[in-house]
């Protein structure tokens, strides 16, 4: 992730928001790279995961044989990680050198929704990969994000969240022009699929969406896209008994090319 990464890196209860978006995420993240081969593969894959986090997807990799690449702009969460099958390196894929012409597998989870050179970002990520590897891009379309009974406070607050995050070059319906990109980039075999969740407050997920809310709150207010008082009685909303239709995770799937 860049250094202008719009979530703030400083919150104090950043592990469990990461916690929070793994346990919503990593079932079907898992299911799919499983699909490609991952499990199965007689030879053991290498694998570069983007924006690693919190770190929840590592392990799982190396305890299918693979070895890992984990880089990140904050390594915080995962540097305890590090072992002879999984590297961690602290850089930005923007700018940074990456290996080339090296891995089986390419991951990325809520990355590149929040780049606005994304396009560009994918062809360095495509040159990462082996001949006939595979390239797992993961983000979100918000259309479908809402609440299961009509609530203009929480419906306010989420248009100004989303409002600030496009503010610094997110960009909230990537998820349905990701397909798209990998196959600009020239990837083969490339095809999408999305996976959505009704989740409420007793869910462990729900978290990632209260503490997104509180990790962005006071710059939102001081960018005056909502009033404190708005942000009040949305915190103490999300105190209560909701359910959250979320946005969709769309995976977009590719491979470079045999040579």
């Amino acid at each position: 992730m860049p250094s202008d990464y719009v979530y703030d890196q400083g919150f104090t209860e950043e592990r469990t928001r990461l916690g929070a978006m793994e346990s919503l995420w990593d079932p079907g993240t898992r299911a799919l790279l499983d699909e490609l081969g991952l499990r199965s593969s007689e030879k053991p894959w290498r694998c570069l995961e983007v924006g690693a986090g919190g770190g929840s997807l590592l392990q799982w990799m190396t305890d299918r044989g693979a070895s890992v690449l984990a880089v990140d702009i904050d390594t915080r969460f995962i540097e305890s990680l590090a072992s002879d099958t999984i590297e961690v390196r602290r850089l930005d894929i923007r700018t940074d050198e990456l290996p080339q012409g090296e891995f089986d597998l390419v991951h990325s989870r809520l990355v590149l929704e929040h780049l606005p050179d994304r396009r560009q970002i994918i062809d360095r990520l495509a040159a990462t990969l082996r001949p006939g590897g595979w390239m797992v891009i993961e983000d979100l379309d918000w259309t479908p994000f809402g609440f299961d009974k009509a609530d203009a406070q929480l419906e306010l607050v989420t248009d100004a969240i989303l409002a600030f995050m496009q503010q610094a070059g997110f960009e909230p319906r990537y998820g349905r022009r990701v397909v798209a990109d990998l196959a600009a980039a020239g990837l083969s075999d490339v095809r999408g699929e999305g996976r959505a969740r009704v989740i409420d407050s007793s869910t462990t997920g729900f978290d990632f969406f209260r503490l997104s809310f509180e990790s962005l709150r006071a710059a939102v207010v001081e960018a005056g896209l909502i009033a404190s008082a708005d942000a009040d009685a949305a915190a103490a909303r999300f105190g209560e008994d909701i359910r959250v239709f979320t946005p969709i995770m769309m995976a977009a799937i590719g491979r470079r090319p045999a040579a």
